[in-house]
């Protein structure tokens, strides 16, 4: 598959032909009918690279690349359903359907498998266990896998708070870190432009910052000391969020596993807790 060869062939590619590739890995849908001069322009190479990169592939050239990546999504829209008697045209395109959600949601899997090192990982998780006090900064569509981190965080360092990247009241918070502190950045297409400001005035005052997002391209992985990235193709008019809880769901299994003594203990005064305030598991 197209997109496995990509994959393959990032670890040998030149820096200007691997922001081509994870151009087209985050954003093949919009890629899917765009000239090569605008993919160049996104991908902020030159032409010629692009050309270069779909040749390095097989192709003759971007237009066969193309090509390719549209026949991806009319097989995934498409299939077999068009060959279908009227009379069960429309029980088989519901499953076609939801076999296309499955498929694409694999995709994203094995895409954000693939992105990430483990050394990554564990020196995204290396900057939680140092920091004092720990924000996610997410919005709109980012919001949920950042509630998600937020709960469990506390569960083992009570230290962790969610702020929208589009409130007000997070300037204010903002402004009180240091370098003792940590921003975890939760970006998912579309970016805030409030959200970039605020990661660069971040950076500008040296508190330390850890991304999730869908690219290497963009001003939160550039700002941040660890970068974890997430698919998020959907066929709906929602991001994806199966990968990006896939990434959270390894951080924690780290969390876990580098200290246990902490999060055991953690977990332990939560139970006692529980019990006393009437929230106990165990009812």
């Amino acid at each position: 598959m197209l997109f496995e060869k990509i994959q393959s062939q990032l670890p040998h590619l030149s820096e200007a032909k691997k922001n081509v590739a994870h151009y087209l890995l985050d954003n093949w849908l919009e890629a899917l009918f765009l000239p090569a001069s605008k993919v160049a322009r996104q991908a902020k190479v030159s032409e010629s690279v692009v050309v270069r990169f779909a040749q390095d592939l097989g192709y003759s050239g971007f237009p066969e690349l193309q090509q390719a990546l549209q026949d991806i999504l009319k097989t995934r829209l498409v299939g077999a359903s068009m060959n279908t008697p009227p009379s069960e045209g429309i029980v088989l395109n519901q499953d076609e359907s939801y076999q296309n959600v499955l498929d694409l949601s694999m995709n994203n899997l094995r895409t954000t498998f693939n992105h990430n090192e483990v050394s990554t990982y564990e020196q995204f998780v290396d900057n939680i266990f140092k920091a004092r006090r720990i924000v996610i900064l997410a919005r709109n569509n980012s919001l949920g896998p950042a509630y998600l981190l937020n709960v469990h965080l506390n569960e083992v360092f009570s230290n962790a708070q969610v702020l929208n990247g589009e409130s007000a009241e997070t300037i204010d918070i903002i402004k009180g870190l240091s370098k003792e502190d940590l921003i975890i950045n939760i970006s998912i297409p579309r970016y805030s432009k409030r959200m970039l400001m605020i990661s660069n005035f971040a950076k500008e005052r040296n508190i330390p910052q850890i991304s999730i997002t869908n690219s290497n391209n963009n001003s939160f992985a550039k700002n941040s000391e660890a970068v974890l990235i997430t698919s998020v193709s959907s066929l709906s008019y929602s991001n994806s969020h199966l990968a990006t809880i896939f990434i959270i769901d390894y951080i924690l299994h780290l969390i876990t596993t580098k200290g246990q003594g902490k999060t055991l203990k953690s977990l332990e005064e939560l139970d006692v807790l529980g019990q006393r305030f009437g929230f106990s598991t165990n009812e």
